[in-house]
């Protein structure tokens, strides 16, 4: 069947075929593509944004943690106009299992060989902030299809802050494997909680970092911090006025899970003081207040067990101290208070990393908690 029509010199398998091969396209095969298919610009209504992003009239841009795109439409082939500088991302068509790629701007190839009619595309981004900005500008589609409506979003959002567990570190292969080729952030208790209560997500994840000190800095932490790096777009390792300043309105969400404290309670020979890890925390806390003044915040204890008991009596005296200065909307869950909610096959290798198993036993465990203080 031809692309265009029965009189084609080149149908659709040719097209294809140049589009595999953009490097090496002829100037004919080049303006071919160009003929032949039409871009929806990445600011139509049409196509929906989740998590943090970054809006303007050519581009949308993402770079904090898990983020995602849904559209709906017509015909055989899609692709998308993605750059990106060396994150992986996912894409599923009408509901099919996620296959992961990597971007290759604007011809990179989400479906092809679709059946004729509607269809649904889910595209995630798998690694957290710190790999850099991708840039989003649109789709392309056969000159004869277009973007439908969208579907409407679940009525409810979550956004869920934290360290490498909340990214989904080490998730999504061998553990000896490259650090940023096994991470499925779309697949870390967060996401996952969020399906369970039927609310889209927001994911600020940073491998490493603590509420007063990070896995690779010495004492006391200089570096940037989870209070540091809240009210940014983008993620970045420097504090400056540059920083791109985020508006939650943008995408306002229901409630918000903090679960943080696994990189400053890390090393046995140094850990952190009382006073100070309580005043970090508190600091957290009200700079996330500051910018959702009337949403629910939960403190959530620190996934791994190994933790001393202080990370998490320390998180909850941190919350009640916030509370007794007038912020009733706060609230701590305890994860291994009676015993550890995890065993050592639901994590990498290094009973600190869950796996996606052990993910879901965390999401499971918050579900009903989670539900109850948010009234859902």
């Amino acid at each position: 069947m031809s692309f265009i029509d029965s009189a084609a010199s080149c149908n659709y398998n040719k097209f294809i075929h140049c589009l595999n091969t953009a490097h090496n396209t002829s100037v004919f095969e080049r303006r071919y593509f160009c003929m032949n298919v039409r871009k929806i610009p990445a600011n139509t209504p049409l196509i929906q944004y989740f998590g943090r992003w970054e809006k303007s009239l050519d581009a949308c841009r993402c770079a904090q943690g898990a983020t995602y795109i849904k559209a709906n439409f017509t015909g055989r082939l899609l692709l998308a106009d993605l750059t990106d500088p060396g994150n992986w991302w996912r894409v599923s068509i009408d509901g099919s299992p996620f296959r992961r790629f990597r971007p290759q701007g604007e011809n990179t190839l989400l479906a092809e060989n679709l059946s004729a009619g509607r269809h649904k595309v889910l595209l995630v981004r798998s690694t957290e902030g710190y790999m850099g900005i991708s840039e989003f500008r649109g789709f392309f589609l056969e000159r004869s299809e277009t973007l439908l409506p969208p579907d409407p979003p679940k009525p409810r959002c979550l956004e869920f802050i934290g360290d490498s567990i909340t990214a989904g570190a080490k998730n999504d292969g061998p553990p000896d494997a490259p650090y940023d080729d096994i991470e499925d952030n779309d697949m870390a208790y967060g996401p996952q909680l969020a399906r369970m209560l039927g609310a889209e997500y927001s994911v600020l994840g940073k491998s490493g970092e603590g509420v007063i000190h990070n896995w690779d800095e010495g004492w006391p932490g200089q570096g940037v911090h989870t209070a540091d790096r809240y009210p940014w777009t983008f993620y970045s390792d420097k504090k400056s006025p540059t920083n791109h300043l985020w508006h939650p309105q943008n995408f306002p969400v229901d409630g918000i899970l903090i679960s943080l404290g696994t990189n400053d309670f890390g090393n046995d020979d140094h850990q952190p003081a009382r006073q100070y890890f309580i005043q970090g925390y508190k600091n957290l806390l009200q700079t996330v207040r500051q910018l959702n003044p009337q949403t629910p915040i939960i403190a959530v204890e620190p996934v791994p067990a190994w933790l001393p008991s202080e990370a998490r009596s320390w998180t909850k005296a941190a919350v009640m101290e916030c509370k007794a200065l007038g912020d009733n909307n706060l609230f701590f869950i305890p994860l291994n208070e009676e015993k550890p909610l995890l065993e050592a096959q639901d994590y990498a290798g290094d009973n600190t990393h869950p796996l996606k198993n052990g993910s879901k036993k965390i999401a499971l465990y918050l579900k009903d908690k989670v539900a109850e203080i948010l009234g859902w």
